[in-house]
């Protein structure tokens, strides 16, 4: 299943990622999603476009696009 689609305020494990492009997998690091990281929904926009996520004790807005190249259990 990939974050996007996702239910809010429930906790996931990032598996992987889809479409491993050398710029997309370096934002992914650099917004703190790797493999075995934590992240919760924490809420989403109206129209479902950004997602509002908890990871590593901060929060992050990330847009749906790119959430759902991720892949969660």
């Amino acid at each position: 299943m990939t974050l996007d689609k996702c239910n809010q305020k429930q906790t996931y494990i990032i598996c992987g990622f889809l479409g491993e492009c050398d710029s997309v997998m370096r934002r992914f690091f650099e917004l703190g999603l790797t493999v075995g990281e934590k992240v919760k929904i924490v809420a989403t926009s109206l129209q479902k476009k950004v997602f509002l996520l908890e990871i590593r004790g901060y929060l992050l807005s990330v847009r749906a696009s790119l959430l759902a190249k991720v892949v969660v259990k």
